[in-house]
């Protein structure tokens, strides 16, 4: 159950208020799959301009009190407003958020959701906000995102495009630095199965040492800020074999959809 269910219900409610300049990210698209590994109970609006926050603002607090919601919100200030959704025992936090329009592929239309961020493009958004904070969500979401969709290494690689400030080898030693935790700490993690530190912790450091042999062996005359696409247009984690027919696909305002080229018809 990768969306509690209260959280489905308030997404239900405001789906009808997304569209491609206000639209679901975060954590919720990164587990919105039934076979994700935590549950997420914060629901994240992200919004390329600040008229466009203020309105769905409104427009959801509108949507969610008329269904027989609570909304209180508990900060507010440009760019960013947070509001508490209670109905009865069941409550959860929601954000509106003003986020940049640089990404890798446009934001999409979503049957439960409304529209929402990329997958690919919330991957990403993950590896830069573990890289400066310590949150153990992160560090749950960026193991299950290694394991079950890219490496670790390509993912941090296609971040370091996102901002022009921080290069893949600076990336990968914040997060080796930042995400660290004590044994309470897995407490409040909602995982969706049981999980033991000691073996999440040698996952992490695996992934850490294969990012940077994939830096050093594979990707040291690449391209840098770039996903690695096959010629389906799908991310793959590059290797040495791989890469030269692979295709850098780098981000742009708004993002874009990858040009895929036809098959050479056949002739005799």
């Amino acid at each position: 159950m990768p969306l509690g269910t209260f959280e489905r219900e308030v997404l239900r409610i405001i789906a009808a208020n997304r569209n491609p300049d206000s639209y679901v990210g975060g954590a919720t698209v990164l587990n919105q799959s039934p076979q994700s590994s935590r549950t997420s109970r914060d629901i994240d609006l992200f919004h390329d301009i600040e008229s466009a926050l203020e309105s769905a603002v409104a427009a959801d607090k509108a949507a969610l009190e008329a269904a027989g919601f609570d909304v209180d919100v508990s900060r507010a200030f440009p760019g960013f407003v947070r509001a508490v959704v209670k109905r009865g025992p069941d409550r959860t936090k929601l954000e509106w958020v003003y986020d940049s329009a640089f990404r890798f592929f446009p934001v999409e239309p979503d049957e439960e959701l409304g529209y929402h961020l990329n997958f690919w493009d919330a991957a990403t958004n993950k590896v830069l906000a573990a890289s400066g904070r310590a949150e153990i969500r992160d560090y749950a979401d960026l193991i299950a995102l290694h394991q079950n969709h890219l490496s670790l290494g390509t993912l941090v690689w296609a971040a370091a495009g996102k901002d022009a400030g921080l290069s893949p080898a600076f990336i990968l030693g914040e997060l080796s630095r930042v995400q660290r935790y004590p044994a309470e700490a897995y407490k409040g993690l909602l995982l969706t199965s049981p999980t033991d530190p000691t073996a999440l912790k040698q996952i992490w450091l695996r992934a850490l040492e294969e990012a940077g042999i994939l830096f050093e062996s594979v990707l040291a005359k690449a391209p840098v800020g770039c996903l690695f696409l096959d010629p389906a247009g799908i991310p793959r984690c590059p290797t040495q074999e791989t890469l030269p027919t692979l295709k850098p696909h780098f981000g742009t305002v708004r993002g874009s959809l990858p040009r895929i080229a036809a098959a050479s018809p056949g002739g005799s």
